[in-house]
């Protein structure tokens, strides 16, 4: 969806009426077949009886279109009625029955964590993803590269006047004393201490709180008293992770469309809410069509969820989905809107693609001169990761450890 329109060809199998040299040559052998050829034909009856009642549970008025077609060209005969029925599937139409019954082919186009971060993405998408609010706002994959998030040294001046009492330096020495070198002591208020050896200490997972910040300023300074080292690694604070995660992009799209234009555009960007507001029924519509999908809130499945919202069993680099009808219903009466959205964001990225300085300059002054009022979301604390956990029917952990000993039993 981010890399341009040429996907459509391979979203619309057409059937191959033809006699092309290769299918030729095979209906023209003669002889018996090979031993080989029986022996997979043997295996391979289970998965081509799945292919039959796939066939038949949603195309039966094409099974025998489908099933009369040659052995590695039924798949291919299958996509083609499918897409004319439901919607167009993203297939290897290459591939045997056998391995096409093990689950559905699905092509999701959500805008993933990952994919946010990696920007890989046509430049008429990356223009228009700087206006948007970072969607992952509040997510905890944004804090784990920090030990602590916010720089003890420098919390307060109150707390640098401060002078520790007898007790407060005793306890310090007592704690210590009582670790051997890599052990853990977790305070109950929401910070960690290792032992790193007699004269060292590191600060780790401490919580962004005022009580923390000031309990760990004050035993640093003990520390220092004592002669004892503290490390920790200085993370960001919330105020300045709301801001941080968008710096890589508009720092892109500034060297696509200079600094100018990009400093007129809000810190936090827009809300998809406001840009729909002010672009709906204009020349720049779309523009809120790619904010909703880079939130996750077209009401499209294949819009809203990634690979990273999906379940999978253990070993599969990919999810399965079920050849179900609830996830074919779902599907298919989300293909149009799918289309209409994917649309109105591709005509905007290609008019924006055209003269990329110039249109771009050209529609942050239009939503800035919009009087529309702001919508307010508090982002880093609603921020969910299970609401964009896709939710049509997948195989888990535990449906293939059940089949598994099904076999077995079946075998015993």
């Amino acid at each position: 969806m981010m890399r341009g329109p040429l996907v459509e060809e391979a979203h619309n199998p057409r059937p191959q009426d033809g006699w092309s040299l290769s299918l030729l040559a095979e209906m023209l052998q003669v002889g018996p077949p090979l031993l080989t050829g029986i022996i997979n034909a043997l295996n391979s009856i289970g998965d081509v009886q799945k292919f039959v009642n796939l066939v038949q549970l949603l195309l039966p008025e094409y099974e025998n279109e489908i099933m009369s077609a040659p052995r590695n060209k039924r798949v291919y005969k299958f996509c083609f009625y499918f897409g004319k029925k439901y919607y167009p599937l993203p297939a290897n139409t290459d591939c045997p029955p056998a391995e096409w019954v093990d689950g559905m082919p699905l092509e999701l186009m959500g805008l993933s964590y990952g994919g946010y971060h990696e920007l890989d993405m046509r430049p008429g998408y990356l223009l228009m993803l700087a206006l948007v609010v970072y969607p992952y706002e509040g997510d905890e994959r944004d804090a784990e590269d920090d030990s602590i998030p916010f720089n003890p040294a420098a919390w307060g001046n109150s707390v640098k006047k401060w002078k520790p009492a007898a007790a407060d330096i005793q306890w310090l020495k007592d704690m210590l004393s009582s670790l051997a070198v890599g052990a853990h002591w977790v305070a109950p208020m929401g910070f960690e201490i290792v032992k790193v050896s007699e004269k060292e200490f590191k600060l780790t997972n401490a919580a962004d709180t005022p009580d923390v910040k000031e309990v760990l300023a004050r035993t640093l300074i003990i520390a220092e008293k004592l002669g004892i080292k503290a490390t920790f690694t200085a993370g960001r604070t919330k105020e300045q992770k709301e801001t941080a995660a968008r710096i890589p992009l508009l720092d892109k799209v500034q060297d696509i469309v200079g600094a100018e234009t990009v400093r007129k555009i809000p810190k936090h960007g827009w809300e998809p809410e406001d840009l729909h507001k002010m672009t709906d029924g204009t020349r720049f519509e779309g523009v809120g069509d790619l904010a909703d999908w880079a939130c996750g809130q077209t009401g499209c499945t294949l819009l809203d969820c990634s690979y990273e919202d999906c379940q999978y069993v253990e070993g599969m680099a990919a999810p399965i989905f079920k050849w179900t009808k609830r996830n074919v219903d779902i599907l298919t009466s989300e293909w149009p809107k799918v289309q209409e959205i994917h649309a109105r964001i591709d005509k905007m990225a290609q008019w924006l693609e055209q003269d990329q300085a110039n249109h771009f300059w050209e529609l942050v002054n239009f939503l800035i001169n919009c009087k529309v009022k702001p919508t307010r979301k508090d982002r880093m604390n609603t921020y969910d990761r299970s609401e964009r956990l896709c939710q049509l029917d997948q195989a888990d952990e535990y449906e293939e450890e059940d089949e598994q000993e099904q076999e077995e039993v079946n075998i015993d």
